[in-house]
């Protein structure tokens, strides 16, 4: 009889905990995600019904979440990467499927865990990839009712009968980053761009590295200047035992300054607890880069390089790519207007845009007004070529 004992072999480039990513012999990835959590999501109006609302504060109590009958539906469910657009059944499974979850469903907590398999090879890539928090597609019946959690917070509705269809592979799960495969997965943590948080006034406060390091710099350097101006202050106090008047006038500028200094840096620290980045920054962020790449790859294809760019150095691709040397020393507002002409225009037909066809146009002397194209870019043109006869003023 042939043997078919599993053999476990972890991936180097993964944590190695109870809760983590590990791969098969057979390239299987296997972990024990949380999938699942109690509590107030945040859903769209048209999402539960409702398109006259904006948004629904959705609440998840403890007594439906880990119902006998909500966790027992997640037994042997499918997993997909993103949510399909209809329910996985047994007629559209090989479609979606790429793996399924184990019966041997426990609460965590505020959670719910369950062992999890993805079996097919791209979606394993998908994950390896960063794309790996998790989000379970359900049916719910909604109780519609204002009312408060024991934590004090306000919900609109509440969901009952929760029963599990799948669950789907994504960007950022509506229960939160928690919920996703690999507890420690150190693909989670790699960001679109360099991030640190920093504590101010015990608030916690996520920005770019580059900001952190400009806003922190600033705060000490008036920290300093508080601290001059608050012993110039001192020796002003001093100095009125002497000269009354003279000291006055010294106390009231020095107080002025450290007022000034102090309210430069209650205002700085605010801007910092305004910046905290929110879930919602967060989805902008992932969106924009999606674009940024969408729009690269339609004008150089596959020469473009994603992995460790910033947007804006993908965009300095597709120009370089498309201007050469004409744009080496450009700025990034050049590069950005360059990027932005290039995207917009559309493609007409044998590999050219649309700027192809205006210059083409141009050199076949066909610019009197058959092509507004043409016309308008040789106005530009025209323009461009005398603004210095201006003085830099554009042409009326």
């Amino acid at each position: 009889m042939p043997d078919f004992t599993e053999t476990f072999a972890l991936d180097s480039k993964m944590f190695k905990d109870d809760n983590g990513l590990r791969e098969t012999g057979d390239g299987y990835m296997i972990c024990r995600p949380r999938i699942a959590r109690t509590g107030i999501q945040i859903y769209q109006g048209a999402e539960v019904g409702r398109p006259d609302l904006k948004t629904v504060r959705v609440y998840r109590p403890e007594s439906e979440v880990f119902s006998a009958d909500a966790m027992s539906s997640l037994a042997h469910k499918p997993v997909t990467v993103e949510h399909p657009s209809e329910p996985v059944t047994a007629k559209n499974w090989r479609k979606y499927a790429v793996g399924r979850l184990d019966d041997e469903i426990v609460r965590d907590g505020e959670f719910i865990r369950v062992p999890l398999i993805l079996m097919d090879a791209e979606a394993i890539e998908v994950v390896k990839g960063g794309k790996s928090q998790l989000s379970v597609g359900y049916s719910a019946q909604l109780q519609w009712a204002d009312g408060v959690t024991k934590d004090g917070e306000k919900y609109d509705v509440t969901q009952t009968a929760i029963r599990a269809n799948h669950v789907a592979i994504t960007h950022t799960a509506r229960g939160g980053p928690k919920l996703r495969m690999g507890d420690n997965d150190e693909h989670q943590r790699r960001k679109t761009m360099a991030t640190r948080t920093i504590q101010v006034d015990g608030i916690s406060v996520e920005m770019e590295e580059r900001d952190v390091q400009v806003v922190e710099r600033r705060i000490a350097n008036l920290q300093a200047e508080v601290a001059s101006a608050q012993a110039a202050l001192a020796t002003a106090q001093t100095t009125a035992q002497n000269d009354v008047a003279t000291a006055r006038t010294e106390t009231a500028n020095a107080k002025a300054e450290v007022q000034t200094k102090l309210a430069e840096i209650a205002t700085l620290q605010k801007q910092l607890g305004d910046a905290k980045l929110t879930p919602a920054a967060l989805d902008k962020m992932v969106s924009d880069r999606v674009a940024t790449v969408q729009r690269a790859k339609s004008i150089i294809g596959d020469a473009l390089i994603v992995e460790g760019k910033t947007d804006a150095d993908m965009r300095r691709q597709v120009v370089s790519a498309k201007m050469g040397d004409t744009a080496k020393d450009w700025s990034d507002d050049m590069i950005n207007a360059s990027f932005n002409t290039l995207a917009v225009l559309p493609d007409s037909g044998g590999g050219h845009n649309g700027l192809t066809h205006v210059i083409n146009v141009m050199r076949n002397n066909d610019s009197s007004g058959l092509d507004p194209r043409a016309k308008a870019y040789s106005e530009y043109d025209e323009n461009i070529q005398n603004r210095w006869k201006t003085a830099g003023r554009q042409k009326a």
